[in-house]
């Protein structure tokens, strides 16, 4: 099992979960905008994957009756269902796809409590060794001794929101990077996302990511915006600037996603 300093999975876990809560991340909870029912924690863990279910078994369920007086019962047996009931089950607490105030509040706290803290940092563990070995893998490739703290932060969001890199290799970025030289690369991704219509939250985070980031890129922040670029044309069409928006602001140490301008050079970035 990799050592990985402890800064490193902090700023991950500040970074990946704050691009969609406020506030504490393990507390975070989100309603069915996604299909997912309810979403909930640092990585927001759900009902529809089945991701969340296994965590509230194990904190018990005395613990889940005791954190949520009210809706304890229900999310018990949401979480002891098929994904069908469980989803019928915490749909009943929303109003469309926003959660009603006090199914939020029982949520965090359950979320907050001590026991499912740790039941989190569990699985954080879990997703933090799978980033830090793709990051090595792909510092070795690029002839580097060892991952860096930025290149396992951009791995962590790419193993929580993606999955894997789906083939795309340091070659493919050095191939890049010979096509259109190292002083016309970020230019490329730039141009992309400067020319993307609509007037979506996302597309003004894209255009304004091409002109914070354009002529800025460093050699390892190049590497990982190219490589952020290449990724994304394996995502849904229709999310490949919201992936870029993320992975890129992580590359780059700044950006814009989800309508905030974020800065991540307090963690090193």
């Amino acid at each position: 099992m990799a050592s990985i300093p402890a800064d490193w999975t902090k700023a991950a876990v500040a970074i990946t979960p704050g691009f969609e809560v406020n506030g504490d991340p393990y507390q975070g909870v989100s309603g069915d905008f996604d299909g997912m029912g309810i979403s909930c924690g640092a990585l927001q863990w759900n009902i529809g994957s089945n991701s969340l279910q296994p965590m509230v078994r194990a904190v018990g369920q005395h613990h889940v009756l005791a954190a949520m007086p009210n809706l304890g019962a229900q999310m018990w047996k949401a979480s002891n269902s098929t994904i069908r009931l469980g989803l019928e089950i915490v749909r009943s607490w929303q109003t469309g796809s926003r959660l009603r105030a006090p199914a939020r509040a029982e949520l965090r706290a359950l979320m907050g409590s001590a026991p499912m803290r740790a039941e989190q940092d569990k699985y954080i563990g879990k997703v933090a060794q799978v980033a830090y070995l793709s990051a090595d893998c792909w510092a070795k490739s690029a002839g580097k001794s060892g991952p860096s703290k930025r290149a396992f932060c951009w791995f962590f969001d790419l193993t929580t929101q993606n999955g894997s890199l789906e083939g795309v290799g340091f070659g493919d970025v050095e191939a890049f990077v010979g096509a259109n030289t190292p002083e016309r690369a970020d230019d490329v991704v730039c141009d992309y996302l400067a020319g993307l219509s609509g007037r979506g939250g996302h597309v003004s985070d894209a255009r304004s990511n091409a002109g914070l980031w354009r002529n800025k890129a460093a050699a390892e922040q190049l590497e990982l915006l190219i490589l952020t670029y290449l990724r994304s044309r394996t995502s849904n069409p229709r999310w490949r600037h919201v992936v870029i928006n993320r992975k890129g602001a992580i590359a780059m140490g700044r950006g814009r996603v989800n309508s905030s301008l974020r800065d991540f050079s307090r963690y090193g970035l």
